[in-house]
């Protein structure tokens, strides 16, 4: 008979893990997050010289990272630019157009005449190929900048060693490619990516809305994780009120204040996000999904998904899985 993994662990005295580092919220980011499927590419390099400026047309989701030399980033619709330092991160979500200065090292800038060019940054763009992908944008800034600068607040995410080791890591994995590189590039912008947002939520103010920033709340984000754990569940908001210990009221004016989205039509949008997942990659019966996800009939599931989707779920399967 063959040994279960959990008794060779205790036959060789080892310790399981505890995976106590998931709670409530992370598990509501990770559920959005994976099923939204993005993917991201690198940009050939570009060579700057002293104080020319590159485009970056809106429409497309870009990220730069910074490895040394000092640059200036401007967007398009904004009067204040952004100063990038080497090691710095920036991811522009929105697709806003923006431009990139090369401004010198620090002691290039001292003298008048350049030496040369001495600077490096790796640009690339990231989309979401699925529906979930627009519910991830959703509340997120515009830019989504983590600085490797000194400051005066402590390094409570430990921001600065972690994001040294990303970079070197990125940096290493680019000048000695080899098999499996463009995956593991791929998954060190998708941890940046997590950590900007991170960082962004630890520094953002406290009134900042949308459903990733409502994880912060214990109220609303136990009322997320409870949506996210049980989306076939027959909730309502008297419920889900009572759940986290509120009146309904209360419970739906800062769950509306907080998400921008009433709890039920917050679950109708995460049911059909779900449902073009399971459309996509397998061949359930659309009634088993309806099903699934609480509808008492195929009728009611197909208008709520062409009303979300614009399509209905048959129209969906034959063109998502072409």
């Amino acid at each position: 008979m063959t040994e279960t993994p959990k008794n060779v662990l205790k036959r060789h005295g080892a310790i399981p893990f505890k995976n106590d580092i998931r709670h409530p919220a992370a598990d509501v980011f990770f559920d959005i997050f994976s099923k939204a499927e993005m993917c991201s590419e690198l940009l050939p390099a570009i060579k700057y010289e002293p104080f020319e400026k590159q485009i970056f047309n809106g429409e497309i989701a870009y990220f730069h990272i910074v490895h040394y030399g000092a640059f200036l980033l401007c967007p398009h619709d904004a009067k204040e630019p952004i100063y990038l330092s080497p090691g710095d991160i920036i991811f522009a979500p929105s697709g806003v157009s923006h431009w990139i200065e090369f401004q010198g090292t620090s002691s290039q800038r001292a003298e008048k005449n350049f030496p040369g060019p001495d600077n490096k940054i790796t640009s690339g763009f990231f989309k979401f190929d699925s529906v979930g992908g627009q519910a991830l944008m959703l509340g997120l800034p515009k830019f989504l900048h983590v600085s490797s600068r000194p400051s005066i607040e402590p390094d409570t995410l430990g921001s600065k060693e972690w994001l040294a080791l990303t970079v070197a890591a990125m940096q290493k994995e680019m000048a000695r490619p080899s098999i499996g590189s463009a995956i593991m590039l791929s998954r060190i912008i998708d941890l940046m990516f997590i950590w900007a947002i991170r960082n962004w939520l630890f520094t953002a103010p406290t009134e900042i809305t949308g459903w990733i920033a409502a994880l912060r709340d214990s109220m609303v984000g136990h009322a997320l994780a409870l949506l996210h754990s049980e989306p076939g569940a027959d909730w309502t908001v008297e419920k889900l009120a009572l759940e986290v210990g509120q009146s309904r009221s209360n419970f739906a004016n800062k769950f509306g204040q907080m998400v921008g989205d009433s709890p039920m039509r917050y679950l109708t949008r995460w049911r059909m996000q779900l449902a073009g997942k399971r459309l996509r990659s397998s061949n359930q019966r659309v009634s088993k999904i309806a099903e699934d996800l609480g509808y008492d009939s195929d009728a009611a599931f197909s208008r709520a998904f062409r009303r979300e989707l614009g399509l209905t779920p048959t129209e969906y399967r034959l063109k998502y899985t072409e």
